[in-house]
């Protein structure tokens, strides 16, 4: 049960830009080992939420706490995975998922275990000397997920990491970020505007409202993996959040 889980996260936070109030009085938490997913319309605030949590932005009022500290980046291990991708055009796939751990100055035999650890995590075993413009949309989105998961993070953010993909990669995409978490049991915070998308993966999703964007509600997923997404249970769900999504303020 979730309520048996440990504070990871707690998000307390309203952010303004001028005079435009964008998130408004958000509080939730994010339990250890937790996939929890955030919805809400295109436009909402979603990724000026992610970057706050993530330390990029800082909020105007309130403040984010990872194990009742401030959290910060610098002091805290946080790991992103954003929609556009993010491979570097000059190094090998094996040189990028390594680039996280060369920065924290890791012991180089640590690099190599770790590096073909992930490797191996995210099926390119034997795509290590290749390019990014030798390889999919999919495949770099994994590179970007193994680069994540290598610095061994106390929390993952994925802002929108499938967005650009076609439908087919999406879904298979949706497949193998569940089959990792499940096998590593890392805090995961996943943001979305897709529905669909949020059902399937999510213990929990926090739906927000449009702008500003305030807690509409926080609906748990307490359904079996893999998710059969035209099951009863799955679309009721699905019928509620768009329920929730549309609803007027």
């Amino acid at each position: 049960m979730i309520i048996a889980r440990k504070e990871k996260v707690k998000v307390q936070v309203s952010k303004s830009f001028n005079n435009l109030l964008v998130l408004d009085r958000l509080d939730f938490t994010v339990y250890e080992n937790e996939f929890l997913v955030i919805v809400g319309p295109t436009g909402c605030g979603k990724t000026t939420l992610s970057n706050i949590i993530g330390g990029i932005h800082q909020p105007t009022q309130g403040q984010v706490t990872m194990d009742g500290a401030i959290l910060s980046p610098r002091k805290q291990n946080v790991s992103f995975v954003f929609q556009e991708p993010s491979c570097i055009p000059w190094r090998t796939l094996w040189d990028d998922v390594k680039i996280g751990l060369e920065i924290k100055r890791a012991d180089p035999g640590l690099i190599e275990k770790r590096v073909q650890e992930m490797i191996d995590l995210v099926q390119l075993t034997g795509f290590e000397k290749y390019y990014p413009h030798q390889i999919s949309g999919g495949m770099k989105q994994r590179v970007a997920i193994a680069r994540a998961y290598a610095t061994d993070p106390d929390l993952l953010l994925l802002d929108e990491p499938f967005g650009h993909l076609d439908a087919q990669t999406r879904y298979l995409m949706q497949i193998e970020i569940t089959r990792i978490w499940e096998q590593l049991k890392k805090t995961v915070l996943f943001v979305t505007n897709n529905i669909e998308e949020a059902v399937f993966l999510a213990e929990r999703i926090i739906v927000l409202s449009r702008l500003p964007a305030r807690i509409k509600g926080i609906v748990p997923v307490d359904l079996p993996r893999p998710r059969d997404n035209i099951s009863p249970e799955f679309l009721q769900i699905r019928s509620q959040i768009s329920q929730m999504c549309e609803t007027a303020e």
